[in-house]
């Protein structure tokens, strides 16, 4: 993977633990190198000033590494306060790659930071043990009463929300790019897409698309914000948030299912589709253009890519019965995990904020979500939801 600067954001706390957002989420083996947004000066109880001024460290793969503050950056504003935004000349001064203050974050790192004694400098250390998300919520949509039900992945407090009904096809996403999930909504009959933006609640329609279309929304162009999108027949549907304007490369044939996720590890939503009819899976890769293919000795009508092994990439995997087939693109190998019944929906993500997605199934008999947790292979059995739901996991947190 080519090396890239990226912005991130440092918050500092007194209690001498922060956390570092980026603005997209990094793949394995990506650099980051000089990289600020955002600036803290905290009195600690003793004597001396710490300065989180400006977070700059460069080490190949996420883990621990460290890095002084520039000398400049130092002399400059070491006796200044909390300055939460400072001038385009600052900004560039240390992040010569970034031309404007990084978006909203999407990746959560940690760290601890070390007074560097009478060199007057701070050291930052990287945590290895980042989370790259929070963990997703329990969501499902209630198409009887059009309410959304979301159980919080880590309080288990809820909120509920009316917005859709009867005939609507869910479709939350992060149309608004704040890094957390709108609820969404298409509505066949009308040709709408309907969003209520967690940014501010207030909510739009978009008329795109078309009955019997399959809603393929993601973040195609590698903006933060998730693409309003369709599949019909070949043809793939996007509606750009960057740019606004909608592209329309043909990539498949009537009979496939589409499978878009970032395969490649560049932050975008490379094209792709499931071929039941030779067990193969198609993708062109964002960053070159270069097509790619994944054949499966298993036959299989449900694609469930995602990224398993928590390398940055989405792995090809499908559903076989009861039994999950992933191919790693991490290492290579295939694993196979036998999870819960054949008639159970498949609910993948990560639900445990270990930056993996985990296997997992919701049963519409009984409302209850079985999930395999990747950071200890431990089964978590919550009833969140009744016969007739949709469920709609992610990351909704208000």
């Amino acid at each position: 993977m080519p090396n890239k600067k990226l912005p991130l954001q440092a918050d500092f706390f007194t209690g001498g633990r922060g956390s570092v957002n980026a603005a997209r989420r990094l793949g394995k083996h990506q650099d980051i190198s000089q990289v600020v947004t955002k600036f803290d000066f905290l009195k600690k109880p003793s004597t001396w000033w710490i300065t989180g001024l400006f977070l700059i460290f460069t080490f190949g793969t996420l883990g621990a590494g460290l890095k002084y503050l520039k000398d400049s950056a130092s002399q400059r504003f070491a006796n200044s306060k909390t300055r939460d935004s400072q001038p385009q000349e600052l900004f560039s001064l240390l992040n010569p790659a970034a031309t404007n203050p990084s978006p909203t974050p999407m990746l959560r790192l940690s760290k601890e930071y070390i007074y560097a004694g009478g060199s007057g400098k701070l050291l930052v250390v990287e945590d290895a043990n980042a989370n790259a998300v929070p963990p997703s919520d329990l969501g499902i949509w209630r198409p009887s009463t059009g309410y959304w039900w979301i159980m919080n992945g880590q309080t288990s407090q809820y909120l509920s929300q009316a917005f859709g009904m009867s005939g609507d096809v869910p479709v939350p996403g992060d149309y608004d790019g704040d890094g957390k999930t709108d609820f969404c909504i298409f509505r066949p009959s009308t040709n709408s897409w309907w969003i209520m933006k967690s940014s501010d609640s207030n909510y739009y329609s978009v008329t795109f698309g078309q009955s019997g279309d399959i809603p393929t929304p993601a973040d195609f162009d590698g903006d933060g914000k998730t693409d309003i999108a369709i599949y019909r027949a070949g043809t793939w549907y996007i509606n750009q948030s960057s740019s606004n304007t909608v592209i329309y490369p043909q990539f498949g044939l009537s009979t496939d299912k589409p499978a878009a996720k970032d395969y490649d590890g560049d932050g975008r939503a490379d094209l792709a589709i499931w071929r039941s009819s030779n067990n193969t899976f198609y993708s062109i890769n964002s960053s070159n253009n270069s097509l790619q293919t994944a054949t499966f000795p298993q036959s299989s009508t449900t694609p469930v890519s995602a990224d398993y092994d928590g390398d940055g990439r989405a792995d090809y995997a499908i559903r076989n019965g009861a039994n999950w087939i992933i191919k790693q693109s991490s290492n290579g190998q295939t694993q196979t995990i036998t999870w819960q019944q054949v008639t159970d929906i498949e609910v993948q993500n990560d639900y445990d904020g270990d930056g993996k997605v985990d296997v997992a199934v919701w049963r519409n008999s009984n409302g209850t979500w079985y999930i395999r947790q990747s950071s200890n292979g431990e089964l978590r059995q919550v009833q969140w939801g009744m016969s007739g739901d949709i469920p709609v996991p992610a990351f909704y947190r208000r």
